[in-house]
């Protein structure tokens, strides 16, 4: 009787356990239901969103292009001012449509010749891209907008960043122009060091061939020394 009693008591107790936190039970339940529901309904509108931005971003970029082999100069200029204007309010965002705003920016500007901009630009859709598979193509062409614009030290900086993606399909071409301007900088030794890489790395590449000619000159070089 004594173990009957204190096993009723016991499920009694847990009854009423369940009972008074029922309620506080329910409105948590409820809670996660409302927060899982608005995050998808997040989702849903940032990737209507994105759909919407890449869907303005396409736009631009025909109106930029379309038949434009017959413009004269100053018609590509004024298509180029316009697509730039048009831009403005999407190379401020991010995910997706921030990513392809900025490198259509890039673009435009490097075909303006204005290479720092064209830079600033493709260092955006970089940090915008994170693991994207545009960011080591942005990097690069940060690289060389930066190498257009003289300022060499950047462009060392995003070569070595690009020449580090692995799965980038012009990652001997990065390495290469690294270890190019390594070598230009007077950094013999780590040019060195790269080239022999490239070459060890994709010895058919056309760029493994050229970084094999680098080597071979390097090497000899110190040896007239």
């Amino acid at each position: 009787m004594e173990n009957k009693f204190e096993k009723a008591t016991i499920g009694e107790k847990l009854s009423a356990y369940i009972e008074s936190w029922r309620t506080i039970l329910l409105i948590v339940l409820i809670a996660a239901v409302l927060g899982v529901a608005a995050y998808s309904i997040a989702v849903t509108v940032i990737s209507k969103s994105d759909k919407n931005g890449i869907s303005a971003i396409d736009t631009i970029s025909y109106n930029l292009t379309n038949e434009s082999s017959s413009l004269s100069d100053e018609e590509l200029d004024s298509r180029r001012n316009s697509a730039m204007k048009a831009l403005e309010q999407y190379v401020s965002k991010g995910r997706i449509t921030g990513v392809r705003a900025n490198m259509l920016a890039a673009e435009i500007a490097y075909a303006k010749k204005d290479f720092a901009t064209a830079a600033s630009y493709w260092t955006a859709a970089a940090a915008k891209g994170k693991k994207s598979y545009t960011t080591p193509l942005s990097y690069f062409n940060a690289a060389v907008s930066y190498e257009a614009a003289g300022d060499l030290d950047n462009a060392l900086a995003n070569y070595k960043t690009a020449s580090e993606c692995e799965d980038f399909p012009m990652l001997a071409h990065a390495m290469f122009s690294y270890a190019r301007l390594l070598e230009s900088k007077s950094d013999s030794d780590e040019a060195l060091k790269v080239y022999k890489k490239l070459f060890d790395k994709v010895p058919d590449d056309s760029w493994a061939k050229l970084a094999k000619s680098r080597i071979i000159d390097i090497e000899n070089s110190k040896k007239a020394e």
